[in-house]
Order: C-alpha cells, then structure tokens, then sequence
C-alpha cells in the first residue's frame, strides 16, 4: 500500500501536465488561427493585389505607387511569423510569400515598365499561399488578394439611423 502513496500523487502530476500543455497547444493554435485570418484579410483588402491583365507601361509611376502595399503586405507577413508554433507548417507558406514581396521589389526596379508582369507573379504566389495557409482548416478563411469589392452585391446600403448613447 506505500506503492500507492506514491503513486496516486505521481499519476496526478502527470495528468495535470497533460492537461497544462493541452490547453497551452490550443491556446497557442488558436492564436496562430487568428494572426493568419487577420493577415489573409489585410491581403484580400488589397485592391492594388487585384488580378488584372498585365502590359507594359512606358512613362508611368504604378510601380512606385505599388512599392508601398507590397512593402506593406511582406511587413505583415514577417509579423505574422512570429504568432507560429515551433515547427509549424505555415512557416515556410509565409517565408515563401515574404520572399516573393522582396522579388516583386527587385524585378520591379529594374524593369519598372513590366511591373504588372511581376505584380501578377507577386499575385499568384500570394494566392496559393493563402490556399495553402487556410487549406482543409476550420479556423482560416481562404480568401483571394486583392479581390475585395467595395461594396456587397445584392445588398443595398442600410438606411437605419445610428443609436447614439
């Protein structure tokens, strides 16, 4: 019976823990879920990141104009690295993402006449990103850069005053 003494105690221990690191796994999850949702809804509000048919522009300043989202949009993603587990998946979705906002810098300097070419490989990266960030899970919206409209169709907007406390 001293075995039991001891071990009851033990046996406690290490359920608590189990129960302790659960909760910390899906706290941990959970905030991964939302630094991903809140990333893919920065991008999808994007309108520069919109797909379009490309060409080249002589004498324009598009790609200055653009260097800014797209420095923006790789800013996001690098911050949102730092919400990822150890040893997530996602990492490398996101370093490949940051890693074609930097291309999309480099090509579009040195030719910035053929920048909606870059822009829409730049697009594309960022869209089977996000496809691959928010594939087969609940809690990550897969939604497209760029593709937000500005208003909702089939819903005109509401006339309801606004109660004011």
């Amino acid at each position: 019976m001293e075995w039991l003494a001891f071990t009851a105690p033990v046996l406690g221990l290490i359920v608590g823990m189990g129960a302790g690191w659960s909760t910390r796994a899906g706290i941990d999850r959970r905030e991964e879920s939302a630094a991903l949702n809140a990333l893919i809804m920065d991008l999808h509000l994007k309108r520069s990141l919109a797909a379009i048919e490309p060409r080249v522009v002589d004498g324009s300043d598009g790609e200055a104009r653009l260097r800014g989202t797209v420095l923006d949009a790789r800013d996001r993603i690098m911050e949102t690295l730092t919400y990822m587990r150890g040893g997530s998946a996602n990492t490398g979705v996101l370093l490949r993402m940051a890693a074609a906002c930097t291309l999309y810098l480099r090509r579009a300097s040195r030719e910035p006449e053929r920048y909606q070419f870059a822009l829409m490989e730049l697009r594309g990266t960022l869209d089977e990103g996000v496809r691959l960030l928010s594939d087969g899970r609940r809690r990550v919206r897969g939604l497209p850069p760029g593709e937000r409209s500005t208003a909702k169709p089939g819903r005109p907007p509401s006339r309801r005053p606004v109660r004011r406390r």
